[in-house]
């Protein structure tokens, strides 16, 4: 494939811009005409002095982007919801890996706050690599590879910094989109590992409420599928955008 493209990829939380090292090389395969940027994200590593919230921090981040195609992993793709529902002219198109648009119930929304400032304080008592520690060893990355590189870069972000993005825009904080999203005409694809049951029903229903979506499970993989099978996703990514009049 030797169209030109400008790709934006946003990561998730705990993490920094290398850990999109091994999807991104398997993209760079794929495209080697396209530019990429992966920015970090606000509270994480260089990201750290942006804008902290949802709204603010998506929109700094675009600033200095080009219309581009987004790829979002999980709280990257929370941010370029956020982006695609305040400026869409922003998204060529947008990929979005174990993503949810916000919790609808506000006593549900309401509790997630409250877990999600309990983990902050975890984190401002333990100091981020025993945060880290046991975030890693949750069963929803137990097929993580050991990325050892990738691993001591999560340990350059800050306790400030990790506390306040789970405070400010964790998914308590966030305002719910699904409404929003109705109305939205970005060509998205939607992807998920099929071993995270939770993220592949929130994919299902992000599939059904955003109209130009297309739906890919990625088999015996889990809620970070773009980095454990980076060939598999960067594939899927290419075969998507050959149908979108982009490549």
């Amino acid at each position: 494939m030797t169209a030109t493209h400008h790709f934006c990829l946003l990561h998730g939380f705990t993490q920094t811009a290398t850990s999109w090292t091994r999807p991104l090389d398997a993209l760079r395969a794929l495209f080697p005409a396209a530019t990429f940027s992966t920015p970090g994200m606000p509270g994480h590593g260089g990201g750290g002095n942006l804008p902290i919230d949802l709204d603010a921090g998506v929109r700094a981040i675009a600033e200095h982007e080009p219309p581009a195609i987004w790829i979002g992993y999980s709280m990257g793709g929370r941010y370029l919801l956020h982006l695609a529902t305040t400026r869409p002219s922003a998204i060529q198109a947008m990929v979005l890996v174990s993503t949810t648009a916000g919790i609808d119930d506000e006593s549900e929304r309401a509790a997630r706050r409250t877990s999600d400032d309990e983990l902050a304080s975890t984190i401002e008592r333990d100091g981020v690599d025993a945060f880290l520690e046991r975030w890693l060893a949750l069963p929803m990355f137990e097929q993580l590879p050991n990325d050892e590189p990738e691993r001591q870069a999560r340990r350059s972000n800050t306790v400030e910094g990790l506390a306040a993005s789970l405070r400010i825009a964790g998914t308590g904080a966030q305002r719910p989109l699904w409404k929003e999203l109705s109305a939205c005409r970005i060509p998205t694809l939607i992807i998920t590992g099929s071993n995270d049951t939770k993220f592949c029903e929130l994919g299902d229903r992000l599939a059904d409420t955003l109209t130009l979506s297309t739906r890919v499970t990625i088999d015996h993989a889990g809620h970070a599928a773009h980095l454990e099978q980076p060939s598999t996703f960067a594939h899927a990514v290419a075969e998507w955008l050959t149908t979108q009049d982009l490549v």
